[in-house]
């Protein structure tokens, strides 16, 4: 992955973006996805030896998650986790968790981490990516 951020806005890097269509499903707002390097050194200070594990940086760890998600699922405090689901059968999923600021109108991420998948299920599924079938 390239790991050179995009800025966006001041002390802000695009990661990637909720959109219409999937906002829409989901019933959140569509809008960039951004985090502040405070957030970037909060996520490579408190993973780091799961960051290393997987031989990537904290940005593309979470540029990886808001590109390729598949689940979005209610989170507590009204904000959402971002769920990538391709690793079926496993303990832990990649999620990041956002909060819309609405101040500066995108979604915020807190942090991002492996989590549990039993503690992601136990959360509200807001939206869901159908798979497509396969072509033969």
């Amino acid at each position: 992955m390239n790991s050179k951020p995009e800025a966006i806005t001041s002390g802000y890097i695009k990661v990637g973006r909720i959109s219409l269509s999937i906002a829409r499903q989901a019933h959140v707002k569509c809008a960039d996805i951004m985090i502040d390097n405070r957030h970037i050194e909060h996520i490579n200070k408190k993973h780091r030896v799961e960051l290393d594990t997987l031989g990537i940086s904290a940005i593309d760890f979470v540029k990886m998650i808001a590109t390729t998600f598949g689940e979005i699922r209610q989170a507590p405090d009204d904000a959402l986790d971002l769920v990538v689901t391709n690793s079926e059968g496993k303990n832990h999923v990649a999620v990041i968790t956002l909060n819309y600021n609405y101040k500066k109108e995108f979604w915020e991420i807190r942090t991002a981490l492996p989590v549990r998948t039993a503690v992601v299920n136990s959360r509200k599924l807001l939206w869901k990516r159908e798979r497509t079938p396969l072509k033969d």
